[in-house]
């Protein structure tokens, strides 16, 4: 059985335009009086940082604001509704599936505790994967990425994820790792180097990697 590692955003799902609408309509049904001032600019910066979290000291203050104004409530009820598919990515999901294939949501938490549970459930996709885990750091995700190695100790991993940066901390030699191109991310050269890397355009490709992997591994289903 071969077990496979989607990430969500950015892989499965582009989210990039739903952050920034989700962002502006919650500022605007918050804090109205804040879109036509100066001070627009100051808060969806801070609120984007927050989401990423990457949050600096010097927005804490416009943080604790829009925390008691709800804009941060707002916008995590919001932004599902603006999230939308990557072509053929729940086929190729429901495809991998039905082939006997183990597929797991394995991607990066959410600022908001559970937010990305949330998200999921919310698009519809939580119940497209065997099993979602998420992690909230680098120390997380190998942590959580050693656990399920010790549960399938002999099976092929395959982890498709548009964070290469991610697959430089993994050195297991059964784990094939894919990188879905994406033009918000840099591509790390020395991944090119790894025979149990590759790069692919679409995520349909990747029917086409479980193709290859079938018959490599005697696997006639």
């Amino acid at each position: 059985m071969t077990v496979y590692l989607f990430d969500f955003d950015g892989t499965l799902v582009d989210s990039t335009g739903a952050v920034e609408k989700a962002l502006r309509i919650a500022i605007e049904k918050t804090i109205p009086a804040v879109i036509e001032s100066d001070l627009y600019d100051e808060y969806y910066k801070a609120l984007f940082l927050f989401i990423k979290g990457k949050l600096t000291y010097g927005h804490l203050g416009v943080i604790h604001e829009l925390v008691a104004q709800g804009t941060i409530h707002e916008y995590y009820k919001l932004m599902p509704k603006y999230i939308k598919d990557f072509p053929f990515a729940r086929e190729v999901v429901r495809e991998l599936r039905k082939r006997g294939r183990k597929v797991i949501s394995f991607s990066g938490e959410h600022t908001y505790p559970g937010g990305k549970v949330i998200f999921m459930k919310k698009t519809n996709w939580y119940d497209e994967f065997d099993e979602v885990i998420t992690f909230k750091g680098t120390k997380d995700m190998l942590k959580k990425f050693q656990t399920l190695r010790e549960l399938y100790p002999d099976e092929p991993f395959v982890w498709v994820d548009d964070s290469p940066s991610r697959f430089t901390y993994v050195l297991d030699e059964n784990t094939l790792l894919v990188q879905k191109a994406s033009p918000y991310k840099s591509d790390v050269p020395l991944l090119f180097d790894r025979v149990n890397f590759v790069k692919i355009k679409s995520i349909r490709e990747v029917l086409e990697i479980d193709d290859g992997l079938s018959e490599f591994l005697g696997d006639k289903t």
